[in-house]
């Protein structure tokens, strides 16, 4: 199949990981792909010079309807292409929990088919008429993760991501010791996730108002590194890893700060979870299977 990928190969002046979740994993599927970068000029000319040289089958979209972010998103190209019914348009959500309402809601008929990364959020794409929603979410490319041995891991406990005031008065209240990265590359986080033996995921997303929960990429890329993931808890976790076997999560402060404890005293249970979750993410969130699954999905509505 012919894809043209439409997205951002950069965010923020940094690499992105779309060149390495979506774009390779789709070639390695037998795919042809062609990717669209939203941020940068293409070397080959605009939006449509491309549709038409290429002749995808699929025009496969992760759009943030942000300019700041992303200036040369194509919104009324796309939406002539799937009018005409030539092609079949597709969009990946990100953020329905906080994005919803203001974008997604908005966005989606621009589009053949679109994806949320919330099974609870499907009804509310159908009760605006959209009827072509699937659920599709996050996963990670396990071949740019170092084979780590668990007990040759260099750091015990880790948290990767972005600095914010809210996550900052989360580790000082929780008072435990955690290795911070962040500004990272895209190879420096393979490496730093591979390298914990446990890695924190915090659900919040600092640009939500209401501070809701949300499914997040680094509940993937943790299990694929190899450690142990503990996560803030988020509604439908448990339809992805079994929780307590795969991963663990926990709701306040006063949890974490128990939970890790007790984890510095069993580091043979930190191994085994963090074994079974990898194993869980093999099977069914490597980026090949997931979007294997999602393509097929989408080709069949």
């Amino acid at each position: 199949m012919r894809i043209l990928l439409v997205a951002n190969k950069t965010y923020r002046g940094l690499p992105d990981s779309i060149w390495w979740y979506f774009a390779e994993p789709m070639a390695k599927l037998g795919h042809e792909v062609y990717f669209f970068d939203t941020v940068a000029e293409n070397d080959d000319g605009d939006f449509n010079t491309i549709l038409e040289g290429f002749k995808p089958d699929l025009v496969f979209c992760v759009m943030t309807g942000d300019r700041n972010i992303t200036p040369n998103e194509p919104w009324e190209e796309l939406l002539k292409e799937t009018e005409s019914g030539r092609t079949k348009t597709f969009n990946w959500f990100c953020d329905d929990t906080w994005r919803f309402d203001n974008f997604s809601s908005k966005a989606c008929s621009h589009f053949t088919v679109c994806s949320t990364p919330e099974r609870s959020y499907m009804e509310k794409y159908k009760a605006i008429g959209y009827e072509n929603i699937i659920l599709a979410n996050w996963h990670a490319n396990s071949e740019w993760f170092p084979e780590v041995d668990f007990k040759d891991k260099q750091f015990y406990a880790s948290f990767i991501g972005a600095p914010n005031a809210s996550r900052q008065q989360f580790f000082d209240a929780a008072e435990v010791e955690i290795r911070y990265f962040h500004g990272l590359s895209q190879k420096q986080l393979f490496e730093a996730f591979s390298s914990s033996k446990i890695s924190v995921n915090l659900s919040v997303n600092n640009n939500d108002p209401d501070k809701k929960t949300q499914m997040k990429q680094r509940l993937f890329e943790i299990p694929a590194g190899g450690g142990m993931l503990i996560t803030e808890y988020h509604e439908g976790l448990e339809e992805y890893f079994e929780i307590d076997k795969e991963i663990i999560t926990f709701s306040t402060t006063d949890e974490f700060r128990q939970k890790m404890n007790f984890f510095k005293s069993n580091p043979e249970i930190v191994e085994n979870i963090a074994k079974n979750g990898h194993d869980r993410f093999m099977k069914e969130h490597d980026s090949k299977v997931r979007l294997e699954k999602v393509l097929k999905e989408i080709m069949s509505v």
